[in-house]
This record gives C-alpha cells, sequence and structure tokens, in this order.
C-alpha cells in the first residue's frame, strides 16, 4: 500500500494532486488544515493537509475492468442450431468463468485499499508518525509515542498536538534553568562543536543575567582560533558593558578568573572541537580542570540530525560531567 500526504490551498487543489497521482482508487485516510511555516504564517490562509492511501498492487484505472465486465454481460450469446449443448455449455461456462475472475480482480483491490490494518498508527494521525520517522526517531519509538499521544488525546479530548507534545515532553525531561545561588560565584562553560551556537547563546545568557536580573557577569573566551568568535563577542561585552577576558593557552584561566572574582557567574566560551581532534580534547580538559568550572554545557544545535548529534555526544565523551544545550529552537 502507497500512503502519502498531499497539501493544497484548498481542498479540490489537494484532491487534484491525490487524483493526478494515485488515480481515482486512492482512499482519503485524514484531512487538516496546517498553519503555513515561518512568522508570516499566523497571517495567511491555512493550507489543507490529506493523507492519502492507494494499493499499487491494484489497477489505477479500474474502469477498465468495469468497462471489460459490462461488454461481457451485454454480449448476446448466439448459438448454431446445428451446435451440440455439449459445446454450448463449454462456451457460457468460458464466459461465466472469465466474469468471475474480473470481478475478483476488481473486489481484491478494494478490499485491500481498505485494510488499514497493516498501517502503524491509526489513519488519522499517520502524518504525525510520518513526520517522527522523517526526523530519525526510531519507528519502534515514534509508535510508542503516537500511541500513548492517542490514548491522552481521547482521555482529554483536547488538541491532538498538545497531547502529542505532552509525551515528547516525558520523553526529553524537564529542561532544567541555569540557577545562580545568592552570595556564591557560578563558573559556566560552554562546549561543543563549530557553528552550534554556542558564542551567540552565551551572549544571550550573559544578557538575561546582567540585564534582567542584575547580576554582575563576566566572559571569557577560549576561542582564539576563529578572529571573528572573539570580535563577535567583544561586540556583545560592549553593548552589555560587561567585562572580557581572553584567554590563549588555558593556563591563563586562572588570572582570568581571579580578575573576575566579584562576579555573580562567569560565562567561558570555548572553540570548536572536530570530531577526532586529541589535541583540543587536552586543552578542553585542561581548561575544565583549572577553571574548577560549577556546570559544563555540551551545546547542540536543534536543526541537527539525530546521527549527527550522536556523533556529536560520542565525540565528546571525555567530558566529565555535562548538561546538553540546545540551541536555535526558532
Amino acid at each position: 500500500m502507497k500512503v502519502k500526504r498531499f497539501i493544497g490551498q484548498n481542498t479540490q487543489e489537494a484532491m487534484q494532486k491525490i487524483s493526478d497521482e494515485m488515480g481515482k482508487d486512492a482512499v482519503i485516510l485524514n484531512t487538516r488544515k496546517i498553519r503555513q511555516k515561518g512568522i508570516t504564517g499566523f497571517f495567511k490562509k491555512p493550507l489543507v493537509e490529506v493523507v492519502a492511501a492507494v494499493d499499487e498492487r491494484v489497477p489505477q484505472n479500474n474502469q477498465m475492468l468495469n468497462t471489460q465486465i459490462g461488454r461481457l454481460y451485454s454480449q448476446k450469446q448466439t448459438f448454431s442450431v446445428n451446435e451440440n449443448t455439449p459445446a454450448v455449455l463449454k462456451r457460457l461456462e468460458n464466459q461465466i468463468e472469465l466474469i468471475n475472475k474480473l470481478v475478483n480482480r476488481l473486489t481484491h483491490g478494494v478490499s485491500v485499499v481498505e485494510n488499514t490494518s497493516r498501517l502503524p498508527v491509526k489513519p488519522a494521525f499517520l502524518s504525525y508518525y510520518e513526520q517522527l520517522v522523517k526526523n530519525e526517531v526510531h519507528e519502534d519509538i515514534a509508535k510508542v509515542i503516537i500511541e500513548k499521544a492517542i490514548s491522552f488525546y481521547e482521555e482529554e479530548r483536547t488538541e491532538f498536538e498538545s497531547c502529542l507534545n505532552k509525551v515528547l515532553l516525558e520523553y526529553l525531561g524537564p529542561s532544567q534553568p541555569l540557577q545562580l545561588p545568592d552570595g556564591q560565584r557560578k563558573i559556566v562553560m560552554f562546549i561543543g562543536p563549530t557553528g552550534v551556537g554556542k558564542t551567540t547563546s552565551l551572549a544571550k545568557m550573559a544578557a538575561i543575567f546582567s540585564i534582567q536580573q542584575q547580576k554582575k557577569v563576566g566572559l571569557i573566551t577560549a576561542d582564539t582560533y576563529r578572529i571573528a568568535a572573539v570580535d563577535q563577542l567583544k561586540i556583545y561585552a560592549e553593548i552589555l558593558e560587561i567585562p572580557l577576558s581572553i584567554l590563549y593557552s588555558p593556563k591563563e584561566v586562572v588570572d582570568a578568573l581571579h580578575q573576575h572574582r566579584d562576579k555573580d557567574v562567569i560565562l567561558i566560551d570555548t572553540a570548536g572541537k572536530s570530531i577526532r581532534d586529541t589535541a583540543q580534547e587536552k586543552e578542553i580538559m585542561e581548561l575544565i580542570n583549572l577553571s574548577n568550572a560549577d556546570e559544563i554545557y555540551l551545546v547542540l544545535s536543534c536543526n541537527t540530525s539525530y546521527a549527527g548529534c550522536k556523533n556529536i555526544i560520542d565525540s565528546y565523551n571525555f567530558l566529565p560531567d555535562y548538561k546538553l544545550f540546545f540551541t536555535k529552537i526558532d
């Protein structure tokens, strides 16, 4: 069975796409309205999503079968006067057998299309399951997630998406914001590959603590491999009026921390590490040990695939203890 999702500006457009690709034998499994992507999607007319299925083993146009059957039924049977009875019966038998074969082909196709018992989840929720699998969630896990969300949906009778989010949060676990104890300095280090948003996230955290929470913040960067990273953090530090220390070797972190001894929180930026760079692993570990970092965050981007995230986590398995920090959620 072929199951596919079609999107159109309206129902007629989506149905036309189904007819063009799957033919008239397609069965509609689910329809719903979806918001268009991006911020502007809030102000645009929602799109129509239709999930349809068709058995690829069944001819796309059963009209041909109907036509053949109709012709057989409409044919006038003529027999010669001199024709013996066995011959007449044999001809009738052949005609009936051919009609039976055509009818069986037609009815078999309909029964297979209507049989949705082989689908991993209920047809109405198939698009959500497909989206999870598309995002590299294992099929068995995706099935359990959808089934649990369906159970919540049937009990609570709220929007299915909110039930699905509830289940996903159970799997991910609750987020734990960075807490700053009163009267105690906290040293926080951001570690991760290049391009995941470490520097930008560090600057956002600095703004939250300094502006919203009125905390004294100090910034330290060890990412001297990229000049742009240092310049970027300098600009953030100047805008926020926060002192910034630049490290050219891990040992310099001791003096930098002493300079920020009056701060409530110190945020340390590090250089992105390639997967097999063992020399950089040693630098990171030396920086962690010399700074006595209270918390270490391994930074991951939300637009990284499951396989990519797993590779990154595996490459940082040398870290003693850390939490995950997800960026680019928006």
